[in-house]
């Protein structure tokens, strides 16, 4: 009895280092609402220092390299400085002039009450607190990974695109350009293929003054917008299809260079400009109709 209890726990130990060293994420291997409880467990299994398996280091690297995320961040770097996450909160420090503009935008959102802005608040973080250590905290409905690095397949990119062009023709009817969506503002929930938008620091009233634009990706913004400095809705129209090129792995956000390799109404669409959220949506809709099958894709990262 004694060896076929060995064997038996030899078998499910290799079954967790091979299910650690091919997953994509740490919710693969645990669940994180019972993170500290789960980890030690898997450690002690498969740790090299108790564990002699195949594998055994790999997956205990992996794993600490989760672990480390999870419970630090991890940090990028966006217009207004520095800021981290973990999947599940992302936190700025405040007392930034920009920052501050963000929260307070943040919060007028959060204090729209129609029925209709209520469909809005999916875009949003669920909340935002302040920390005793001077550190404002976004939480996540769901789990949220930024755009920032990443490059995505074509059906994944649709379905991006689609949820970006949504976001900016709520905003422009109610009256704001967002005047800055870049890649490290905008952030995929894989799981529901939604999207959560995570500052707003640009954020100007339509057919105002604009105040600042995002320096990293000046080219991405129409020319005009140097010479009349006007906030309109094409400017997120723009920066959304360079999001969009640049998911697919073109970092200058031109798409251009995709016109030989990837569905033409596409690259067209995305080197088009337009003037109306709601119509470029509307043409967006019927381009992935027309060309694209309407199907789930799972979203591995």
């Amino acid at each position: 009895m004694q060896g076929v209890r060995n064997t038996n726990k030899v078998m499910e130990t290799t079954y967790l280092i091979n299910k650690i060293n091919t997953a994509f994420k740490l919710e693969d291997v645990l669940n994180v609402e019972n993170f500290k409880a789960e980890f030690n467990q898997i450690m002690f299994k498969i740790h090299p220092d108790k564990c002699s398996l195949t594998g055994a280091a790999d997956a205990t690297f992996k794993m600490n390299g989760w672990k480390n995320i999870y419970e630090n961040g991890k940090i990028y770097k966006d217009d207004a400085g520095e800021f981290k996450t973990n999947g599940y909160w992302l936190e700025i420090k405040s007392g930034e002039k920009n920052l501050d503009w963000s929260i307070d935008n943040y919060k007028l959102f959060q204090g729209l009450k129609s029925d209709t802005d209520k469909h809005f608040f999916k875009y949003l973080p669920k909340e935002c607190k302040l920390l005793s250590d001077g550190i404002y905290r976004y939480t996540f409905l769901n789990r949220a990974i930024p755009l920032s690095g990443l490059e995505l397949p074509q059906e994944h990119v649709n379905w991006v695109l689609n949820r970006l062009l949504e976001y900016c023709s709520y905003l422009s009817k109610i009256g704001f350009v967002h005047c800055g969506l870049t890649p490290e503002s905008v952030f995929i929930t894989p799981e529901n293929h939604g999207i959560q938008i995570v500052s707003w620091y640009h954020l100007t009233r339509i057919n105002n003054k604009i105040g600042t634009v995002s320096g990293k990706y000046k080219n991405w913004y129409p020319a005009r917008v140097f010479s009349d400095k006007v906030a309109t809705p094409d400017i997120d129209i723009e920066c959304s299809k360079r999001i969009a090129a640049y998911l697919l792995g073109d970092k200058s956000g031109n798409g251009g260079k995709f016109r030989k390799t990837h569905n033409a109404d596409f690259i067209n669409f995305l080197l088009s400009h337009s003037d109306s959220s709601y119509k470029t949506l509307l043409q967006y809709k019927e381009l992935l109709d027309k060309n694209f099958k309407k199907e789930f894709y799972l979203l591995n990262i």
